[in-house]
C-alpha cells in the first residue's frame, strides 16, 4: 500500500523532463488547468480532450517512468471515478432533451420479500462455515477474501433488516415503479469532460513529482512567487514549510512500515482478528510514530539552525537556472498544440 504512494517521490533519470527546469513543468500545469477551463465551455468538442491525452501519455513515455508504475499509482482512484460515474450519468438540468430513458420498472414487493429471504440464508451459510466444527468448511473459512466480508454484512444486513421493517405493513401484490432513469447530453458531457480531466492531471502532477527533485521544485515554485514580495507575502518561508511537507512524505512513510515490522516480529497481527482487535493494535503505532515526528522534527530545527536560517532571509537556488532553450521550445510547443486544438 505504502509503495503505491509516488507524492514527494523523485525518479531519477536524464530524460527530457528530468532535464526541464522546476518552473517549467509548474507552468506547464499551470497553463493545462487554464486549458482546461477554457474547453469544458466548448460542449462536444473533443479536440482538446483527444490532445489532453495524448500529451499525457506523451509525457509518460517521454519521462522515461514505467507505465506500469503509473497504472500501480492509478488504479484505485480509477476505482473510485468509476463508483461515481453512475450518479454523474444520469446528471440532468432539467432543460436539456433526454438522450435516453430507463424505466419505470415496475417492481413487487413480494420480490423483494422473497430476496430478503435469500439473503437469510446465504448469511446462515456463512455464519456455519466460522461456527461450525467441520474441518472442511473450517478450512474455506480462513480464505482471507471469505474474511473481508465482515464488515460489508454488518452494514448489509442492518440496511436488510430497515427495509423489512419499512414494508411490513405493505399487502402482497403490491408493486412500485423503479425509475425513470434518464440519460442527457449533459449527463454524458460531463462524465466524459469529468473524469478525463481529473485523470489528465492526476497523471501531470505525478509526471511533476516523479521528474523533479522536490528542492528544485521548491525553488521553482519561489521564483513563480516573487511578485508577491511586493505584497510583503513571506514567500520563502512558505517555500521552506512547502518543500519540509513535500520532502518528509516518504520519510515519514518509511517510519510506519520500520514500526509495523517491529510490531509484527513481536507477534503483532495487523491483518486478523475482529475489527476492535486490529483497531487496538493500529492505535498503538500512534504513540512511537509521534515520538518519531517530535524527534525528526527536532532534528530538522537544530540543522536550520546550525546551518545559519533566518526567517526572511534570501536562499541560494541550487537547482533552478535561467531557462534554457529546451525549456522555451517546450513551452511555446505545448501552448501552440493545445492553441491549435479549439479549432480543429
Amino acid at each position: 500500500m505504502f509503495k503505491n504512494i509516488s507524492l514527494g517521490i523523485y525518479y531519477p533519470g536524464n530524460s527530457l523532463l528530468h532535464r526541464l527546469q522546476g518552473r517549467t513543468k509548474l507552468l506547464l500545469l499551470a497553463w493545462f488547468t487554464v486549458y482546461i477551463v477554457i474547453a469544458n465551455n466548448y460542449m462536444w468538442h473533443f479536440a482538446p480532450y483527444i490532445v489532453l491525452a495524448a500529451l499525457s501519455f506523451l509525457g509518460v513515455v517521454i519521462s522515461g517512468i514505467s507505465l506500469h508504475h503509473v497504472w500501480r499509482r492509478m488504479r484505485l482512484l480509477l476505482l473510485l471515478m468509476l463508483l461515481g460515474a453512475i450518479p454523474t450519468l444520469f446528471t440532468t438540468d432539467g432543460t436539456v432533451k433526454p438522450l435516453y430513458t430507463f424505466g419505470p420498472f415496475p417492481t413487487s414487493f413480494d420480490f423483494i420479500r422473497w430476496s430478503i429471504v435469500a439473503y437469510g440464508v446465504l448469511l446462515t451459510i456463512y455464519i456455519a462455515l466460522f461456527l461450525l466444527p467441520i474441518p472442511s468448511l473450517q478450512i474455506i473459512s480462513l480464505r482471507s477474501w471469505l474474511k473481508r466480508f465482515r464488515i460489508p454484512l454488518i452494514f448489509i444486513t442492518l440496511g436488510v433488516i430497515v427495509l423489512l421493517w419499512l414494508i411490513r405493513n405493505i399487502p402482497p401484490g403490491a408493486t412500485f415503479p423503479v425509475g425513470p432513469f434518464v440519460i442527457t447530453n449533459l449527463g454524458v458531457w460531463s462524465l466524459f469532460s469529468l473524469y478525463t480531466v481529473f485523470i489528465v492531471l492526476y497523471i501531470f502532477s505525478l509526471l511533476l513529482t516523479m521528474t523533479t527533485t522536490p528542492i528544485a521544485l521548491i525553488e521553482g515554485l519561489t521564483m513563480l512567487l516573487t511578485p508577491l514580495r511586493w505584497l510583503k507575502l513571506p514567500v520563502d518561508d512558505f517555500a521552506l514549510m512547502t518543500l519540509i511537507a513535500l520532502r518528509f512524505i516518504p520519510t515519514l512513510i518509511e517510519e510506519v512500515e520500520q514500526l509495523l515490522k517491529a510490531q509484527i516480529s513481536r507477534g503483532a497481527d495487523y491483518a486478523h482478528g475482529t475489527l476492535r482487535e486490529r483497531t487496538q493494535s493500529l492505535i498503538a503505532l500512534f504513540v512511537p510514530l509521534l515520538q518519531g515526528v517530535f524527534r525528526r522534527a527536532s532534528d530538522l530545527a537544530t540543522a536550520l539552525e546550525s546551518r545559519g536560517y533566518e526567517i526572511g532571509s534570501h536562499q541560494t537556488r541550487l537547482h533552478e537556472k535561467r531557462l534554457g532553450a529546451i525549456d522555451y521550445g517546450v513551452l511555446a510547443l505545448v501552448v501552440i498544440i493545445t492553441v491549435g486544438s479549439f479549432f480543429v
